[in-house]
C-alpha cells in the first residue's frame, strides 16, 4: 500500500519468494522500501533462507518491524518480536542500533480500545515509535509514511555510493541488491540422478505442502531464484533427470518458465 509494489504472496506463511523493493514518493523525495520476508529463529545462521533475507537489510537506515498481534499459528507476539530482534543483532550488531518503528499489524481486526491498549503496552515495552496499522483498510499508513520521511535522513546518491563530490550535474539513480551467498551443494548420485543439499533448501521444501500446485510452483520459482537450476545446469543436469531435495524428488525442466 505504501509503494504499490506487488509481491507474490499466498494464503499461508512464508510465501514471499524474495525481498521486494518499492519506492515511496512524497513530493520531490523518494525512499526505497524493502519488504523482507519473515525471519525465523536461527536466521542469522542461515536457517529459513535467513542469510539471503538479512543481506537486504544491511544497507538500511531505518527498520520497520511489522508485528502481528494475533498470529494465525497461535504463537506469542512477544516471543516473535524478541526472535526477530535477536536474529538482526546476531547477523550484524549495527542493525541493533538502527532507529526503528514498530508497526502492529491487522489493526482493523481489533476494537479501538484494544488498539490503544496494545500501542500503550508495546510503547512501554520497546520504546520508540509504535503504530497500529492495517494494509487491508489503510489504517495508520499515512502516519507510517510521515514517520518514514521524518526519520530517514536525506542522503545524496554520491554519498550513498561512497563517491567524492564532483561537478554538479544529474546524479545516477542506483538500487543496490546485495548478492546472496550460495548455501547449497549439488551432487550427482547416479546416471540422471542428482541431489541438492543444504539447510536452506531443505527448510524450503519442508515449509510447504507440495500436494498443492500453487505451493509447488512457489517452491520451483524459489529454487530458480536461489540459483539451484543454474547450478544443476553447470554440473550437466539434463531435462528429465531426477533431482532430490529434502527427500522429495522433483522433475525440473531448466528451459521451462515458471
Amino acid at each position: 500500500r505504501l509503494t504499490r509494489a506487488t509481491p507474490k504472496v499466498g494464503a499461508y506463511p512464508f510465501t514471499t519468494l524474495e525481498p521486494v523493493l518499492g519506492t515511496l514518493h512524497a513530493g520531490d523525495r523518494q525512499l526505497v522500501v524493502a519488504d523482507i520476508p519473515g525471519l525465523i529463529e536461527g536466521a542469522s545462521a542461515g536457517a529459513g533462507l535467513g542469510h539471503e533475507f538479512l543481506a537486504h537489510v544491511e544497507r538500511t537506515r531505518l527498520l520497520v518491524h511489522v508485528l502481528e498481534l494475533a498470529p494465525l499459528d497461535g504463537s506469542d507476539p512477544v516471543d516473535n518480536h524478541a526472535t526477530v530482534e535477536r536474529e538482526l543483532a546476531l547477523h550484524d550488531s549495527r542493525l541493533a542500533e538502527l532507529p526503528r518503528i514498530l508497526a502492529l499489524s491487522k489493526g482493523d481486526l481489533i476494537t479501538s480500545e484494544e488498539g490503544e491498549a496494545a500501542v500503550a503496552a508495546w510503547s512501554g515495552r520497546v520504546g520508540g515509535r509504535v503504530l497500529l496499522v492495517s494494509s487491508a483498510s489503510g489504517q495508520g499508513l499515512s502516519d507510517l509514511e510521515r514517520q518514514l520521511l521524518r526519520q530517514v535522513p536525506l542522503v545524496s546518491v554520491r554519498e550513498e555510493a561512497g563517491e567524492a563530490g564532483g561537478e554538479s550535474g544529474v546524479a545516477e539513480y542506483r538500487v543496490f541488491r546485495p548478492a546472496a551467498r550460495r548455501t547449497f551443494d549439488v551432487t550427482r548420485i547416479g546416471k540422471g540422478e542428482w541431489r541438492v543439499s543444504g539447510e536452506g533448501v531443505d527448510r524450503l521444501i519442508a515449509r510447504y505442502d507440495l500436494e498443492h500446485e500453487d505451493a509447488l510452483a512457489l517452491v520451483e520459482a524459489r529454487l530458480r531464484s536461489m540459483g539451484v537450476i543454474s547450478a544443476l545446469e553447470a554440473e550437466g543436469f539434463q531435462s528429465g533427470d531426477d533431482v532430490e531435495i529434502g527427500g522429495i524428488v522433483f522433475e525440473l525442466d531448466p528451459g521451462a518458465p515458471i
